[in-house]
């Protein structure tokens, strides 16, 4: 296909988007919230202000820290925070002279106070997303434009399509994911492979999957009794901003997006293997481009069902050590606390939607292929 045939495809689909949820307002603080601006700094010099020199471990502990700010309308001016060491890891910034941090800039009795809120990591983050994308370019190169353009449109989709309807037009959870998982899939498919046999087969096997696992998701979720609530995130938000929310909802969600990406993979590779077939071997009919598509999804299986348990448990690994750690605890106690229930769902519910998705491309881009020539777009 010519690139001129592309662009104006990729322009449209964008046209689109941006018409549809480019005007979408996102759910903002509540009202009666501080108003807080945030602004860039660097770390000058830091002054202990603690009385006795030598503490005891546990103790808190403050600081004076003196900061250049480098962003908003006092840039270049400095500034002075007192900083607080609680001895927790989770919540304590321990920052040196010349380190990069965001400031929160908040005003008291017309008086500005400033503290520290977190390391500035934009920079580091920047440069891990250049050599990202000037690895796809250098590989991919016309591929790589493509690939490029999906994750845009799949982070775009999810930030300004999903969370939108679900917030502020107040969607059912289960239809606005698998709606917009079901655009994902036929927007990337589409880029990537053209329109086509082997394109529709790809995506029907990605929908028909994802709704596999859904199903799954939300009978375990409910079977089980899982709240939802197994992350300092989920705590959070119930807490802070919207308490109302149904978090069983919010997992359900976040095992069907975290599964979709590895049954997209599964599916192209068994739709294009099966069309490369039918291109080699025109005579065969559907009982034989079935069967090559199934001998290919039992190859793709094992390492993309291992992908996404290794996945899990890669995300896993302050849990796994903290229950190796525990040798008093009964493993029944173990298998039935909520996070690990919940990592076990995810897991297990997004490889047998994958797993399920393999016969369902096979069988579907086997019949399309046996109706029509494979150089026929659909």
């Amino acid at each position: 296909m010519k690139l001129q045939g592309i662009f104006p495809r990729y322009i449209l689909v964008v046209l689109i988007a941006c018409l549809f949820f480019g005007t979408v307002p996102v759910l903002g603080a509540p009202n009666n919230a501080p108003q807080l601006e945030y602004v860039n700094g660097v770390v000058l010099s830091i002054q202990s202000l603690d009385v006795a020199p030598n503490k005891k471990v546990g103790v808190s502990s403050k600081s004076l820290v003196t900061i250049l700010l480098t962003s908003g309308e006092e840039a270049g001016k400095e500034v002075q925070s007192i900083n607080y060491i609680t001895n927790q890891p989770l919540f304590d910034i321990n920052p040196s002279p010349g380190d990069k941090i965001i400031l929160a800039v908040s005003e008291a009795q017309n008086v500005k106070q400033y503290h520290i809120a977190d390391y500035n990591r934009l920079f580091p983050t920047y440069m891990l997303l250049g050599i990202f994308i000037l690895s796809l370019l250098i590989l991919g190169k016309k591929i790589g434009i493509k690939t490029i353009f999906v994750i845009c449109f799949s982070v775009v989709i999810i930030l300004k399509g999903m969370v939108p309807l679900i917030l502020n037009y107040h969607w059912n959870f289960i239809v606005a994911t698998m709606l917009i998982c079901a655009f994902i899939a036929t927007v990337t498919q589409i880029t990537i492979s053209g329109w086509n046999s082997k394109t529709c087969g790809a995506i029907l096997g990605t929908v028909g999957g994802v709704v596999i696992a859904g199903i799954l998701a939300a009978a375990a979720i409910s079977w089980m009794h899982l709240t939802g609530l197994d992350s300092e995130e989920a705590m959070m938000l119930k807490v802070t901003t919207l308490s109302s929310m149904n978090f069983q909802e919010v997992l359900f969600a976040g095992i069907i997006l975290g599964s979709l990406g590895a049954v997209m993979d599964v599916t192209i590779s068994i739709a294009s293997t099966q069309y490369e077939i039918k291109s080699s071997c025109p005579h065969y009919g559907f009982a034989e481009v079935f069967k090559s598509g199934i001998n290919v999804g039992r190859d793709v299986m094992g390492t993309m069902a291992n992908t996404l348990i290794l996945a899990y448990t890669g995300s896993s690994l302050p849990l796994i050590f903290l229950i190796a750690s525990q040798d008093n605890v009964s493993l029944m106690r173990i298998m039935n606390l909520n996070i690990v229930a919940t990592e076990i769902t995810r897991a297990l519910t997004g490889s047998i939607g994958l797993i399920c998705s393999i016969p369902l491309t096979a069988a579907i881009t086997a019949f399309l292929l046996s109706r029509k020539d494979v150089n026929n777009q659909l």
